[in-house]
């Protein structure tokens, strides 16, 4: 049997894997999408194993339903949008999900 490693440990450990896979995801996104969303479900399943939670920069060029890497131009659309509030529209071309996040009045 192998030595038990701490939780601290595991959580470094995870997390520089983490930043590997995402790493190699953003660097391989635009020729190869399919291998870069098996990159990106790697991570996602390290983390909820190790329990931890993905940054949120990762989290937000990640396509929640489909797990593309979102590439402005390429796998994503972006638009401001003023309905009820100014948000941000988010829509992905691979799967057509689409996420709002609000945008702040900074003077």
């Amino acid at each position: 049997m192998g030595r038990r490693i701490s939780r601290g440990q595991l959580r470094r450990l995870a997390e520089s894997r983490i930043q590997i896979l995402w790493k190699q995801a953003k660097d391989v996104a635009k020729e190869n999408p399919d291998l870069a969303r098996d990159y990106v479900s790697t991570a996602k399943k390290i983390a909820q194993k190790a329990r931890i939670s993905l940054p949120q920069r990762i989290t937000r060029r990640i396509c929640k339903e489909c797990n593309s890497v979102l590439v402005p131009g390429r796998t994503v659309r972006f638009r401001v949008r003023n309905n009820r509030s100014t948000h941000l529209t988010v829509t992905c071309l691979h799967c057509g999900a689409v996420r709002r996040l609000p945008v702040t009045n900074q003077t």
